[in-house]
């Protein structure tokens, strides 16, 4: 889920910038389309999971008497044939939109508007019906009409900081002139990044004082599912480094103008979002928390995908050329 949220996050910022335009997607278009190239890889990371669905899935199992009668009442939706049906249909939308992201997009134009604007649509549809099936889905009791915000959210801001990351690492666009005389570059580009933040955090919010003032048991108990064992603490440290610290640092101007400060923001929401997506996918899939198995998985995964994105931001002639031959066609 860390890793297939880069490029989504990275294709609806392209769409975002379709639409809106300004000089700090510019900039970040490079890194993004190159972290755009890594979507069939990240989608073909899911799946082995698809072999043993089991495991993961309390609703696949092979014997549904035993779970709880709000669960029964959802596997009309969630079964096995009709789950990999709607996994062939929003992969294949998402694969589409990388495609025409990435035909219409160089160092020179953005995407045109009709092309974003429909496919910020088709994307918002996708994602609702992914994080339903990949993420709701491993607590079937528990339900939230805000989560596919929550997730789209969540996965534009991890796009955005590293895009960020990467510029800060590789020029200096504090340097460079932003949208108006009285900005840098980078502070237009941190500007959006917090705008980007502050939604996140606004939904994130919202969800949990919805579900608490509703008094609902079963919405509840995802919350203190993930308030004990040990769990509090990835909360307590996912507050930190994805909100508090980054929202100081975004209200301090010298920050923004400053290359080592933009660098610090960047990392910050990184870890954040990390954090985040841990927080919200792990807890439910085994009753203990091991932490070496998950570190050996995560550099397992995180280090096909990063192999993946290193070459497509060292090669950005094969993007160029994927447009130039589907123009050419």
């Amino acid at each position: 889920m860390f890793v297939l949220g880069f490029p989504l996050g990275a294709m609806s910022v392209l769409m975002i910038h379709g639409l809106t335009g300004g000089r700090w997607g510019v900039v970040m278009r490079a890194p993004l389309r190159a972290i755009v190239a890594t979507l069939p890889l990240a989608l073909a990371l899911l799946l082995p999971l698809l072999f043993r669905p089991d495991l993961i899935f309390p609703w696949a199992a092979p014997d549904p008497a035993g779970l709880p009668d709000t669960v029964r009442l959802k596997l009309a939706y969630l079964n096995l044939p009709f789950f990999l049906l709607r996994f062939v249909v929003y992969a294949a939308a998402w694969l589409i939109l990388a495609w025409l992201v990435l035909k219409g997009t160089d160092e020179k134009s953005r995407l045109d508007g009709k092309t974003s604007a429909l496919g910020l649509v088709i994307h918002a549809f996708a994602i609702a019906v992914f994080s339903t099936d990949w993420m709701l889905s491993l607590e079937p009791d528990f339900t939230s009409t805000i989560y596919a915000l929550l997730e789209a959210s969540a996965q534009i801001v991890g796009a955005s900081a590293l895009a960020l990351f990467v510029l800060a690492v590789t020029r200096s666009i504090e340097a460079l002139p932003g949208g108006d005389s009285r900005t840098a570059l980078g502070e237009d580009v941190a500007n959006m990044l917090f705008g980007f933040m502050l939604t996140w955090a606004y939904l994130a919010f919202m969800q949990w004082v919805i579900i608490w003032a509703g008094d609902l048991p079963d919405d509840i108990r995802w919350y203190m599912l993930r308030s004990e064992n040990g769990w509090q603490h990835l909360l307590l440290l996912l507050v930190l480094v994805h909100f508090v610290a980054p929202f100081a640092g975004f209200l301090i101007r010298d920050v923004k103008r400053s290359h080592r400060g933009l660098l610090w923001l960047a990392a910050a929401l990184l870890a954040g979002h990390f954090a985040d997506v841990a927080w919200r996918i792990r807890p439910p899939l085994a009753d203990d928390a091991a932490v070496w198995p998950d570190l050996a998985a995560f550099a397992a995964v995180g280090g096909l995908w990063l192999g993946g994105f290193l070459f497509a931001r060292a090669h950005p002639q094969t993007l160029f050329l994927l447009r130039r031959r589907a123009v050419d066609g």
